[in-house]
């Protein structure tokens, strides 16, 4: 017969199965990652895009939820609400909207003025470029595949497709 105390951590186990899982994939990543930045060896372009091919995937397909997801919930947060009180929300999510991205605007002139970047950098004009040819791998073909699946914008997607190689 089962011991009463593992049949419950076993229950609490599946009850917080999904929990578990991302605790013991971020802990997996950090060990990964720091295994990996560790090797003495430099990493040719291609083994890091082999590397950084399935977090990109991860990342698009979160890029696409978000947006659904957050319309969804302030729709239906605002369609809760009564007519004079969503006209309020409405405003202050109008002005904020508004002023966060003036700020932002404001602050990247303002860096960009400051900072400057690009100059006293060499521009690659004067160089004979005609010469260069792209070898492209059927890992490369099928990558891109993979990623036109997983698009990050569903708008996006309908007109043009990725392509990195």
């Amino acid at each position: 017969m089962a011991d009463p105390d593992q049949s419950k951590l076993i229950k609490c186990m599946k009850a917080n199965a999904l929990t578990l899982s991302t605790v013991g994939a971020v802990v997996s990543g950090g060990f990964m990652g720091a295994i990996l930045k560790s090797n003495k060896s430099s990493w040719t372009e291609r083994e890091r895009m082999y590397v950084q091919f399935p977090g990109e995937l991860f990342l698009k397909m979160l890029k696409c939820l978000i947006v659904p997801l957050l319309v969804s919930s302030i729709v239906s947060a605002i369609g809760g609400l009564d007519l004079s009180l969503s006209k309020k929300v409405g405003f202050r999510s109008i002005a904020y909207y508004c002023a966060t991205t003036s700020f932002a605007v404001i602050e990247g002139i303002i860096l960009v003025c400051t900072i400057r970047p690009g100059v006293g950098h060499e521009s690659a004009r004067g160089h004979d470029v005609g010469n260069f040819s792209k070898t492209t791998l059927t890992t490369d073909t099928l990558m891109d595949l993979t990623r036109n699946m997983f698009p990050d914008n569903i708008m996006r997607a309908t007109m043009y497709q990725v392509g990195k190689h």
